[in-house]
Parts: C-alpha cells; structure tokens; sequence
C-alpha cells in the first residue's frame, strides 16, 4: 500500500532528510494508526516506523475523527480568500506552472526548477500524478467526506465535485490562460 506522506501541504511526515516528523506522528499520526489499525497496527508501526507509515484513507479516517491541524484545514478558513485581495492564487497540482510563473513576475527564470515533482516512498512522482493516486484510493464515501469538508475550497477555488468527471479533483481552470 502507498504510504501517505503528508496533507495539503506534502510531507508531514517527513522532515529534513527523509526522517520521520516527530511532531506530526505524536501529535495525529500515532493516533490515525491506532484508529485505523488498532493496539497491534501501532506496535507493529513503532517497532518499524518506516514500513508503516500512515495510509491517505487513514489519513482521511483521521480527519473523519476530528484529528485536524492547520496545516489540512480548508483554506477557506485560514487564508481568508474573502477578504484579502490575493495577488496570485497558486495551485498544488499545478505547482511548477504556478510556480515559474510567480518567480517570472519577479524577475526570477530558471530552467532548473521542476517544483512539481514531488519524492514519496521511493518515487518520483508530478503533482498531477500524485494527486490523481492519493485518490485513486479512497473510497467514494471519504471522497464525499473531503468533497464536504472542504467545500468552500472546492467551490472558491473552481474544484469539480463529480466523481464521474475525467478531470476530477482537478480545478477546472485553463492553465494556459493562467500562465500567459
């Protein structure tokens, strides 16, 4: 099974160098472990924390139990898009685009930079990709979950809601349109 290597912004669980993020697994990751895997789940995960990390679904059952931080809060309520007139709004999945284009406003260029590939347990993947697997393995019912719990972001920020639809749970925006 895939291991989830952090929320809305990747590898929480996971600090400098590919080392565990203490923080992260003693405040919420021990207890998404229990509650998903139970007593036996976590001592196996303590004895070998690296080969059982926590899962995207238990990390979604996680926050089904009420365990939220900051970090994995709707945006909605902690950027306050409403009421802050945002220069550029940029998104995960298109972070390299949305990236080079904030450091070109600037007067920033680098062909070097690929700041959409992200490494998780041992692969490389895009933004795109990954996010495309992360849901690829939940269920519809924790899909409907996160679709609920950040509906604000879904709807403020152009995130399709149709599980049916090929671009789903991609924004539905024009990335040429955001770049030119």
């Amino acid at each position: 099974t895939e291991r989830f290597e952090g929320s809305s912004g990747i590898n929480a669980e996971y600090g400098v160098e590919g080392k565990i993020n203490q923080s992260f697994y003693k405040k919420y990751g021990r207890a998404m472990i229990e509650l998903a895997r139970g007593k036996t789940g976590l001592a196996e995960f303590e004895k070998n924390k690296a080969e059982h990390l926590v899962t995207f679904p238990e990390f979604i059952e996680g926050m089904r139990a009420g365990l939220i931080d900051r970090h994995w809060m709707p945006q909605t309520e902690i950027c306050y898009p409403c009421e802050v007139d945002y220069d550029f709004v940029g998104f995960f999945e298109y972070m390299d685009n949305d990236t080079n284009y904030v450091l070109a406003q600037i007067g920033v260029v680098s062909d070097s930079l690929h700041a959409d590939k992200l490494s998780t347990a041992g692969k490389t993947y895009s933004t795109v990709d990954l996010t495309k697997e992360l849901f690829s393995k939940l269920s519809l019912e924790d899909i409907n979950f996160l679709i609920t719990f950040y509906q604000k972001d879904f709807f403020l920020f152009g995130y399709g809601t149709d599980v049916n639809d090929e671009h789903f749970p991609f924004p539905a925006i024009n990335q040429t349109t955001r770049t030119s």
